[in-house]
């Protein structure tokens, strides 16, 4: 679909989608992932729905569930801006813990969604706390 696709600003003739479109494309597919769950867990019979025995468990997972909705986000802008290119190495990027440019673009809510360090920093602090519960 030609009306997805940027001008790559190197020249260079591969496809090129914006990182937004991206990850609002993925949000979207996770979001009627979920609905299509949730309508069927819907047919599960009504006496299995309400076992007392669940608990904290459908707290839990919600909260499991958002976290890695907003890890697949920032994954989604990752891979759009190509992020994952400048630093590969980890626990450390680079010879930081913390890379200098991380806040450097103005007004600084831009960072987060168009800076590659802060893009990419961001990504892994999600997952250090997502892989866990998920795996």
């Amino acid at each position: 679909v030609k009306s997805g696709l940027d001008n790559d600003p190197h020249g260079a003739h591969s496809p090129r989608v914006s990182h937004y479109r991206l990850m609002a494309h993925l949000g979207s597919a996770f979001t009627l992932h979920l609905g299509m769950l949730w309508t069927g867990l819907q047919y599960f019979p009504a006496a299995a729905r309400s076992v007392p025995s669940y608990g904290m468990l459908p707290v839990l997972t919600a909260g499991v569930a958002g976290l890695t909705f907003f890890t697949a986000m920032s994954g989604a802008l990752v891979a759009g801006l190509d992020a994952g290119l400048i630093y590969n190495s980890y626990p450390k990027m680079g010879d930081y813990w913390v890379p200098p440019e991380i806040l450097s673009m103005q007004p600084t809510y831009r960072n987060f969604l168009d800076n590659l360090t802060t893009v990419q920093f961001d990504h892994r602090i999600l997952a250090v706390p997502t892989h866990p519960p998920t795996n």
